[in-house]
């Protein structure tokens, strides 16, 4: 696995979520860059680093058995596949969506952090509280019954300002609705006629 001068990794501790974990840990992270398309891990191999996304965007993928790709996470600013601290094995694959900026942290000085550093346990459990309320919010935007209830609720649990940025591309969007992108075409189509949305570029603006 290829690193930076030691002296790059300086730069990466001003990360909200990375402030209290303790110097030895810091020490053995890796910086990394990998350009988009790479696989960062693949269903069935051991884990052995864990992955902060610190730019770009990474997400984590399953294939059903009919051969579609289901969207299990998107990670930028923060951590991939954290339950693979406890894992014998990967359960999905993993691939930069975008050229990312990485650190990689080896699995057993996070695990010696966490049981022996009160700062980097608390670090690590607000990260996960965290992880948590967002896959809440996915899971109820999911139970909604139209397209346009959860275009709606994407822009206010995930958007600022009654906007939101997409971080890819609008079939990646569909695929974060669990939508076709055909039905997610006809509804952003719909919506921006009826004057509830304004869509600019890569930009959904709420206009109710």
């Amino acid at each position: 696995m290829s690193t930076r001068a030691p002296d790059a990794a300086q730069s990466h501790w001003d990360e909200p979520a990375l402030a209290g974990f303790d110097k030895p840990l810091r020490a053995a992270a890796r910086v990394l860059s990998r350009p988009a398309g790479t696989a960062l891990f693949r269903t069935g191999e051991r884990p052995a680093w864990m992955f902060y996304v610190r730019r770009g965007e990474a997400q984590m993928l399953r294939v059903t058995p009919a051969g579609a790709p289901v969207l299990l996470q998107r990670a930028s600013r923060g951590f991939l596949a954290e339950a693979s601290l406890t894992s014998g094995r990967y359960h999905c694959d993993a691939v930069c969506r975008s050229d990312c900026e990485l650190l990689a942290f080896p699995l057993p000085a996070l695990r010696e952090a966490i049981n022996n550093d009160n700062g980097t346990r608390w670090a690590w459990i607000e990260l996960l509280s965290a992880q948590t309320r967002q896959q809440r919010a996915r899971i109820e935007r999911l139970t909604l019954r139209t397209i346009r209830e959860r275009l709606l609720h994407l822009l206010l649990t995930e958007g600022a300002d009654r906007g939101y940025e997409l971080p890819g591309t609008r079939m990646e969007l569909a695929a974060e609705l669990g939508v076709t992108p055909e039905a997610m075409y006809r509804a952003l189509a719909a919506m921006q006629a009826d004057g509830t949305l304004s869509v600019r570029g890569a930009r959904l603006h709420w206009r109710g």
